[in-house]
């Protein structure tokens, strides 16, 4: 009875030893009506109907502090995509971990390139608005592959923020694990500095091996500080197979204490293709973590809808629920 007693004791220590670890969890909900020229199951068929669709997710994050003081953290959670016409419910997370300490984090697993995409400042609109079908601009710019297995070290350099990726394989079908010989790297830098009212952010990502071989993408951000708004001006300008560049300017704003907006434009060049983006938002709370909001995205230009349905507009409306 005696050593039954003890392990029960140990087992009770154990246990309550690791529930020092901090686990939060938080949930979400969408619902949304799309129109727009391509609609049918969610960029699947030509259709011109109303296209509804709704999801959700719940999420936990974990972590805990050694005595040193470093921080160890990951997340996981479960997820019917709100914006994605597959109704497959999946499993998220617990594919990278991060060590942080004294101003520096070290994320490890499954993790998203930095430096690609900094110019693209255009795109205000969620993607829940894509799915009305006018969405095919024919440019692309950034690289081709942009998650895979590898690093991302963050820290900050005076008032600069600074982030450095490394990808062992872009093209990991394993999520978990990588091999350094995979042939498939990438790497990228993001530099975000305040200077002022001025903030500006700077952009370089690099691929080498598998699908996107040998691809360069390098992007510039300014944000303004307006008295009512803030003005942000992007460009980015990729090394592909056919090389692209866009230009890019957004507004964003309140309206008042629960009611925010945002505009924004983008206009791109692949070869002799050219096309013309246009995203406006408006979002308001209802309190308690309710929000309804209102999305327009309208697409033009010579390329607009190749290999998709032409020039047009779609529009989304809906509700997001934080819980």
């Amino acid at each position: 009875m005696k050593k039954l007693l003890v392990m029960v004791s140990a087992l009770t220590a154990a246990v309550f030893s690791a529930a020092k670890a901090d686990i939060s969890t938080s949930g979400s909900y969408g619902f949304a009506a799309i129109s727009g020229g391509d609609v049918a199951g969610g960029d699947t068929a030509s259709t011109s109907g109303t296209l509804f669709m709704q999801g959700g997710a719940i999420s936990f994050a974990m972590s805990t502090t050694t005595a040193g003081g470093m921080t160890v953290s990951t997340s996981a959670g479960a997820s019917l995509d709100s914006n994605d016409s597959d109704s497959t419910k999946g499993v998220t997370g617990l594919a990278n971990v991060t060590f942080a300490a004294d101003g520096f984090s070290l994320q490890v697993g499954d993790v998203d390139q930095v430096g690609d995409g900094t110019g693209h400042v255009g795109n205000v609109a969620s993607d829940m608005v894509d799915n009305g079908g006018y969405t095919v601009s024919g440019i692309a710019t950034g690289t081709g592959d942009t998650e895979g297995y590898g690093f991302v070290a963050s820290t900050s350099v005076g008032s600069a923020s600074v982030s450095l990726s490394y990808l062992f394989d872009k093209n990991n079908s394993a999520v978990n694990n990588a091999e350094t010989s995979s042939g498939d790297y990438a790497s990228g830098l993001s530099v975000s500095m305040p200077m002022g009212d001025l903030t500006i952010g700077v952009g370089y990502a690099s691929t080498t091996g598998g699908t996107s071989v040998n691809e360069t993408t390098q992007g510039v951000s300014v944000a303004y500080a307006l008295p009512a708004a803030t003005m942000k001006v992007g460009y980015e300008s990729s090394d592909l197979s056919t090389d692209a560049s866009t230009m890019a300017v957004s507004f964003s704003g309140s309206l008042d204490a629960d009611t925010t907006w945002a505009i924004g434009y983008t206009d791109g060049e692949q070869g002799t293709a050219s096309s013309t983006r246009t995203e406006a938002k408006i979002s308001r709370s209802l309190g308690g973590g309710v929000s309804v909001y209102g999305e327009l995205q309208s697409l033009s230009g010579s390329s607009a809808g190749s290999g998709g349905t032409g020039a047009g507009t779609n529009m989304a409306v809906g509700t997001t629920v934080a819980f």
